[in-house]
């Protein structure tokens, strides 16, 4: 495994990790700071491989990160479920934040062979995180950010 392998694969296990316990203790800023950490590593990596080979589909993927990470940014707003407009909107990121990360799962699993597996894995892992989130949202009376 080369040196930028290992970087990308410790740094994107602890972002994973670091975004599922911010679900599970639902603490907002450490799960939105591990989905946007998460996010900078395909943009340094589909970066790097659009560098080498001018493929366009490795801007476009990078640029679908970027979107992810600005809209993960954490901020000091505070809102509750008494406000539908905010939770709906909410929703909606985390909707696509799940639909985009299982989209590069499968295309790093399924298309692309020159990214190791274990990144999709990571991809898989971030939407399951995202999934529980949803699901707990919307089945939990007593789930709230803190």
């Amino acid at each position: 495994m080369e040196t930028s392998d290992l970087i990308f694969t410790i740094s994107g296990t602890l972002a994973v990790l670091l975004c599922a316990f911010g679900a599970l203790k639902q603490n907002r800023n450490n799960f939105l700071l591990g989905i946007v950490l998460f996010s900078l590593l395909p943009i340094i990596g589909e970066y790097m491989a659009y560098s080498a080979t001018n493929n366009w589909g490795n801007l476009i993927t990078m640029i679908a990160f970027v979107g992810v990470a600005i809209v993960a940014l954490p901020n000091k707003a505070s809102y509750g479920a008494d406000n539908l407009a905010a939770t709906a909107i909410a929703r909606k990121i985390g909707l696509m934040i799940l639909i985009i990360n299982l989209f590069q799962a499968y295309i790093i699993l399924q298309v692309r062979e020159d990214v190791a597996a274990h990144y999709g894995y990571m991809h898989v892992a971030i939407a399951l995180v995202m999934i529980y989130v949803i699901i707990r949202s919307k089945t939990s009376s007593d789930f709230s950010w803190k």
